[in-house]
């Protein structure tokens, strides 16, 4: 009986392994929880592009947009694990939602396998109007703190998109007074028209008005300093252990096989390493240090959940 179950268990290996060197028999889809030309689309285009011909099959992208991104990890979560069903998820689903919102039609826990980073920052950004006379950080606690609730900073107001200008408030001891915006472009527009004083917004969003000089960035919201920004330091130098970004990681339904979910890593990890991808996804906001391991990226997202739980619990967030 023991020989038995040994030649059982080492067939059953061995026919998952020809499944993935199989891998991939039709199209793959690559769920994006956000509408076409965003940022995070297009990061998730370019690599289903490279997947596709390093595959030889088609990679491609299906934008689920909808019920502030729950809808998009619900259609990934029921998804058969079959192989042909991946999802870019942000930092709500690894992290946020659970505390945004009552109740979620998936479990972050258990519904999703980890498969790859295609990002792991996204940094925002704070930036003032040029007539704002504060030109750091330092500089702009100071300011705020001896004109208690008379400054503004326009902020988004979906999901996890307000927590960095309420964090900062929290750590800072600061009372800015939040603005929230469903259209970036607006929120763009008033503070470059002087009606909101400060931002809090992508380093991405924030680019070509920094280069144009309508607006002074002073600093952005990651642990280190952005590629390309040297000379903007981090909140961090002036408020220790601020540390909030953007993550996009590709998950998968759980139960898709582990060689599946392997040979898919190494391939993403290979990309990733083109300097030309490196490259976009800087013009992009966003920076890569590989695919790293399913393993890894693991441990990343639950460094992650205690990340932002700190944050959210601290800002007393309500779920909706």
């Amino acid at each position: 009986m023991g020989r038995l179950l040994l030649c059982t268990a080492a067939f059953g290996a061995a026919a998952g392994q020809a499944g993935a060197q199989a891998w991939p028999e039709k199209p793959v889809k690559l769920i994006a929880p956000v509408s076409t030309g965003t940022a995070l689309d297009i990061s998730l285009r370019m690599a289903a592009d490279r997947l596709s011909q390093a595959f030889g099959r088609s990679f491609y992208v299906e934008n689920v947009t909808g019920g502030m991104g729950l809808t998009a990890a619900q259609t990934a979560a029921r998804a058969e694990p079959d192989g042909y069903t991946f999802y870019l998820a942000g930092v709500g689903v690894i992290a946020a939602d659970r505390h945004l919102f009552k109740s979620l039609p998936y479990n972050p826990d258990r519904d999703f396998v980890p498969v790859a980073m295609i990002y792991d920052s996204s940094a925002f950004a704070i930036a003032v109007h040029p007539d704002v006379p504060a030109k750091s950080v330092p500089e702009l606690i100071a300011l705020a703190k001896a004109q208690p609730g008379k400054l503004s900073y326009g902020t988004g107001s979906v999901g996890v998109l307000g927590i960095p200008g309420r964090w900062f408030n929290k750590v800072a001891g600061t009372d800015m007074v939040p603005v929230p915006y469903n259209n970036a472009a607006q929120m763009m527009q008033d503070v470059i028209g002087g009606r909101t004083q400060v931002v809090f917004t992508t380093v991405g969003a924030l680019d070509p008005f920094r280069k144009a000089g309508k607006l002074r960035v002073l600093a952005v919201s990651s642990a280190k300093r952005f590629p390309g920004w040297n000379d903007v330091p981090t909140i961090a130098e002036t408020l220790p252990g601020y540390n909030i970004v953007g993550i996009g990681i590709l998950v998968a339904p759980s139960g898709t096989p582990a060689g599946i979910v392997q040979r898919l890593n190494r391939e993403i990890d290979r990309i990733l390493k083109e300097p030309e991808v490196v490259q976009r996804l800087l013009a992009l906001g966003m920076t890569t240090s590989g695919a790293g391991t399913p393993q890894s990226v693991a441990e990343f997202m639950r460094n992650e959940r205690e990340n932002w739980d700190k944050m959210l619990r601290g800002v007393n967030i309500q779920p909706q």
